[in-house]
């Protein structure tokens, strides 16, 4: 027998939406973050990179002096599956990991000559793929879409300051 389902508090009072705004943007980030991963993967053609690969050397690419902290805080994988992407990168030839002298616990990592043409292969792949899933979307309509995200990842986040340094993706601090 069929029980009566409790009423639902996450309708669209519009109906635009299947679920109010603030319940649908989250499944709309979710369902976007996972159909651009299967969208690169079925695209990213003969690179043999995989979508770990791929933002791991990006982030390496554009961190100057890239630790392993850094690495994880910007690429969002956990440690212990990046450590086991690097290691495979390592071997691979595209990414050099090395140590300061002064501190051998800090580890850091930089696209190796055969990483940066892996790397160069690979983002102009991407870069037509973003646009191509963004097609329809102006440029105004996606910046305003960025400064949305922006301030829910500032509303989530504890520490502001580490909020702006994500949100910075490694772009120095613009003077006031």
């Amino acid at each position: 027998m069929r029980t009566s389902r409790p009423t639902d508090l996450s309708v669209d009072s519009t109906g635009e939406f299947p679920l109010a705004p603030a319940e649908y943007i989250f499944y709309l980030l979710f369902q976007a973050a996972r159909q651009r991963d299967l969208y690169f993967t079925r695209t990213a053609g003969a690179s043999g990179l995989t979508l770990q690969h791929w933002r791991t050397l990006a982030v390496i690419r554009r961190i100057e002096n890239c630790s392993m902290k850094d690495l994880a805080l910007y690429a969002a994988i956990d440690r212990t599956t990046l450590t086991r992407v690097v290691d495979h990168l390592v071997a691979q030839g595209l990414v050099e990991r090395w140590s300061r002298a002064r501190d051998r616990r800090q580890v850091q990592v930089t696209l190796s000559a055969a990483g940066e043409a892996a790397f160069d292969g690979a983002v102009a792949r991407l870069l037509r793929n973003n646009r191509a899933v963004l097609s329809g979307v102006d440029e105004a309509s996606a910046r305003v879409a960025a400064r949305v995200l922006q301030q829910v990842i500032r509303n989530m986040m504890d520490d502001p300051l580490a909020a702006e340094r994500l949100l910075a993706y490694g772009r120095p601090s613009r003077p006031s």
